[in-house]
């Protein structure tokens, strides 16, 4: 298969993830001419524009842009196999359009249910290790460099545990939210019967953390992690009723860029024939319409979070030292 990026920051991850899946990348775009030309030269890419016609000999387009572009970006390559940056961006606003898409080729990348930790969670779940799911918490911590609504913070960030969560779970009910000052948010859910806590906050040093509680009928699982810019993605070893299993992810192995190729990797093989749409599904790939249920069951938040400032801001300290 030929595919084409679009996007030259993170775009990069995704030529790498294409090319191990065994796709040629021929064609790389972006709005800045000079710089595309430059990426693209080092990426050993033949073809490069600001024109999405440069990907007309492509099978599949991926689209790492901001994610307020993710939608006329879906609508204008309906065409190919598109593999898009999470999340989508459904709004209130937007809702209808993202809904009338042709969603039969079209991939939301949620790498989070790629990582080693979310297969081992995976996997003792469903050998009923884990019993009937009673309660789930999950905090996330946000410091990272630019300004958003404490919403988008919201969407942007707590959207990678909560689609692990999804994949593990499935679906889930809003049931409410309450916001305090900036982008501290409080939501609570509902899935299967067990109530779903998702606070939000920001944090006091550069980055991203995730705390994940699983409470079960017969056992609780603690999966901790995050992102630093010193030292990158890392998963801490799984706590199974407290008690350490197995060695976790270092950040030496590069688990967020392994986990994204893994995406690339499930899509192209789904694409080929490999692997049937139930085995892509347990993998963790999301479909559109699988991202588009997902992000339709936290669309509530908009309207619950209206009454508080939803002026842009920033997240944590936000002081990050460069050398």
């Amino acid at each position: 298969m030929k595919a084409g990026v679009i996007g030259t920051n993170w775009g990069r991850v995704h030529v790498q993830g294409l090319r191990k899946a065994g796709c040629e990348v021929v064609a790389m775009m972006a709005h800045d001419a000079d710089l595309v030309a430059k990426i693209a030269a080092e990426e050993g890419i033949p073809q490069h524009g600001t024109e999405l016609s440069v990907f007309r000999d492509c099978d599949v387009v991926a689209i790492a842009t901001p994610t307020v572009s993710h939608l006329n970006y879906l609508q204008a390559l309906q065409d190919k196999i598109v593999l898009c940056e999470k999340p989508l961006g459904l709004t209130p606003d937007n809702q209808q359009q993202f809904l009338a898409l042709d969603a039969r080729r079209s991939y939301i990348s949620f790498p989070f249910p790629f990582l080693d930790s979310a297969k081992q969670l995976q996997q003792l779940i469903n050998s009923g290790d884990f019993g009937e799911l009673m309660r789930i918490t999950v905090v996330a911590g946000v410091n990272l460099p630019y300004p958003k609504t404490p919403v988008e913070w919201f969407m942007e960030d707590m959207i990678h545990p909560f689609s692990l969560l999804t994949h593990l779970f499935g679906n889930m009910e809003f049931l409410g939210a309450r916001q305090g000052t900036g982008c501290n948010i409080s939501a609570q859910l509902q899935c299967q019967h067990a109530l779903v806590d998702l606070l939000l906050c920001p944090w006091p040093q550069p980055g991203l953390h995730f705390d994940i509680t699983l409470i079960g009928s017969k056992n609780a699982y603690q999966l901790r992690g995050g992102f630093r810019p010193d030292r990158q993605w890392w998963m801490e070893p799984l706590m199974i009723d407290d008690i350490a299993h197995g060695n976790g992810e270092e950040a030496k192995d590069a688990i967020w860029i392994r986990a994204n190729h893994r995406v690339s990797n499930a899509l192209i093989k789904h694409q080929k024939g490999e692997i049937n749409d139930q085995q892509a599904m347990e993998l963790g790939l999301f479909p559109l319409q699988r991202a588009l249920a997902m992000e339709q069951s936290l669309l509530p938040l908009w309207h619950a979070l209206a009454q508080y400032d939803q002026r842009p801001t920033l997240a944590g300290n936000m002081v990050w030292q460069t050398t």
